[in-house]
């Protein structure tokens, strides 16, 4: 009976904690190189090379300063969850997400070198990346991730046959529309 359930649990957990992972990794990325993209702005590049030179201490501080600016949006997204708008819950919630992973990102790739000089922030960034690294190999170990994988594969290659399809139809059917404008003479090209 434990072992059954411990089975029926384990899946759904794994698949949430495969959802987190994902979504923090999916947006880690793209979010990093819009940052990136507005640093080309004047301002915003003067304010990443003053990041990029702060000391070790100011570094940690400006690392942190996200999570504290905007953890009153995420509790505000959790109020209005609890009272009955979970619409404006949600969107409330992501979106202080999504600006507190961006600046993170940002923050964290100009000013990782001062705080890996850190030695406990070294060794948590450590200790994360072994965790994160344990936690996807056990992800994709795991038989309900495999499926859900080769699902997404079959999926993806649907969605390009069908886009594909689309196209084609499209090119097609604005070729013959223009055949026959030009048959009946009213275009001049």
């Amino acid at each position: 009976m434990e072992h059954r359930l411990k089975r029926a649990l384990t899946t759904p957990f794994v698949l949430l904690a495969a959802f987190v992972l994902w979504f923090w990794e999916w947006l880690w990325e793209p979010l990093q190189e819009a940052m990136a993209w507005l640093a080309r702005w004047p301002l915003w590049r003067q304010v990443d090379a003053w990041v990029a030179g702060a000391p070790r201490y100011v570094a940690l501080a400006l690392f942190l300063l996200p999570g504290a600016v905007l953890l009153p949006f995420k509790l505000a997204g959790l109020y209005f969850l609890a009272h009955g708008a979970p619409l404006l819950g949600i969107l409330t919630f992501m979106a202080a997400k999504i600006v507190g992973t961006a600046l993170l990102a940002r923050i964290f790739t100009l000013t990782k070198a001062q705080l890996l000089t850190i030695a406990w922030f070294a060794r948590a960034y450590a200790a994360i990346t072994r965790f994160k690294s344990a936690v996807f190999d056990r992800l994709h170990a795991h038989p309900a991730y495999r499926r859900a994988h080769v699902a997404l594969a079959a999926l993806r290659r649907r969605s390009r046959q069908v886009r594909r399809g689309l196209a084609y139809h499209l090119r097609s059917r604005w070729r013959a529309v223009m055949r026959r404008a030009q048959r009946r003479g009213r275009m001049n090209c």
